[in-house]
């Protein structure tokens, strides 16, 4: 069946079957829902926009925005932990010139009792995620707590907190390093901030930068968090795979602790994408744990290297002239063979000629 499938739908069996075995449990996601709920949450949406209509009663309804949003508001009045993973398509603008997209995901949530195994747990599952799509890939993690917990300590907040924010997640340490001394930050915060966003090493080799550069209480907890990930991939078998960007950032009205993006070669962007959204939780009125991520199946279009013919075993190029009897004939003799044969036109027209793909 593998070879009738395209690849984002072979690697989302891969992926169903990798979390299945991990003891998470599938997520089915209604179509439509209330619109209300995610205008009030669109700061959590990694892209704009949120398809809606008006339905036969009147209310307002979304269009499967975002798949995490609609698993924490069910967990949000549940108890215990909550384990599942999902195959879904969305519908958003990223980019608003596109217009609205399907887009593609497979991914998974761990809501309530999220310890150093729970991370470090998602963080393995999110490795073998990327290892399942090529085994060329990297992932990246950052800690918002380390990285909030700092800001204050450069007497960094609102705009001026944001614009370091961006500066950190474009890896700009020249922008960041004026913006830092046009604030008058403390020269001490200042020099660990920018030599931090300049570093990109495994986890196991920054964790003790980062715990030398920790100042403060909030710092060293995110240090200890981290700590415990990291050993909890060691248990893995996979903490060489984990590198740490602090350049990784997200929304911390929503966002706490850990943060990570997934690449694998070929794909122009991460194609996975998660983190720990505790805020998000206590927002919904639930103070649980929450972490999760998701690995965009759209994307992987772009590692098949647009070569119809590797779909097929036999393609027949033809110029128009071919007998419809004979041409019918030699698929049909292919099928019989078991092979798949794919009959297109030559381009510029020329003599018909078979192949092997």
């Amino acid at each position: 069946m593998g070879d009738i499938l395209r690849r984002e739908e072979r690697t989302a069996l891969r992926l169903r079957g990798l979390y299945a075995a991990m003891g998470y449990r599938p997520y089915k996601m209604g179509k439509f829902e209330e619109y209300d709920f995610y205008a009030a949450n669109k700061r959590f949406l990694q892209s704009g926009g949120v398809l809606t209509f008006t339905d036969t009663t009147g209310r307002l309804m979304a269009l499967k925005p975002d798949v995490t949003l609609s698993i924490a508001r069910g967990a949000a009045a549940g108890e215990g932990t909550l384990k599942v993973y999902y195959d879904e398509s969305v519908y958003r603008a990223p980019d608003p010139q596109a217009g609205f997209q399907e887009i593609t995901q497979a991914g998974l949530e761990c809501i309530g009792a999220v310890d150093a195994y729970a991370m470090g747990e998602v963080l393995y599952l999110a490795a073998e995620s990327l290892r399942a799509i090529s085994p060329v890939f990297a992932l990246d993690v950052s800690d918002m707590g380390y990285v909030q917990s700092l800001l204050p300590e450069l007497g960094l907040a609102g705009e001026g907190a944001s614009a370091a924010l961006r500066s950190l997640g474009a890896r700009n340490v020249p922008e960041l390093r004026a913006l830092l001394d046009a604030s008058g930050a403390p020269a001490g915060p200042a020099d660990n901030l920018c030599r931090l966003a300049a570093a990109y090493a495994p986890l196991s080799e920054l964790l003790p930068q980062l715990s030398s550069a920790a100042v403060n209480g909030g710092m060293r907890a995110a240090c200890a968090s981290l700590e415990g990930v990291a050993q909890a991939l060691r248990g893995f078998g996979c903490l060489d795979d984990v590198r740490l960007d602090l350049s990784i950032t997200a929304d911390m009205e929503y966002y706490n602790g850990l943060v990570f993006k997934g690449y694998v070669q070929g794909a122009p962007g991460a194609v996975l994408s998660g983190g720990r959204y505790d805020a998000l939780m206590r927002k919904l009125g639930r103070p649980a744990g929450a972490i999760g991520f998701a690995v965009y199946l759209n994307m992987l279009e772009h590692l098949d290297g647009g070569d119809d013919a590797e779909d097929v075993d036999v393609q027949l190029l033809c110029d128009g002239t071919e007998d419809p009897c004979e041409l019918a004939a030699r698929v049909r003799e292919l099928r019989g063979a078991g092979r798949s044969v794919r009959v297109c036109r030559r381009a510029g027209g020329g003599e018909g000629a078979e192949r092997d793909a």
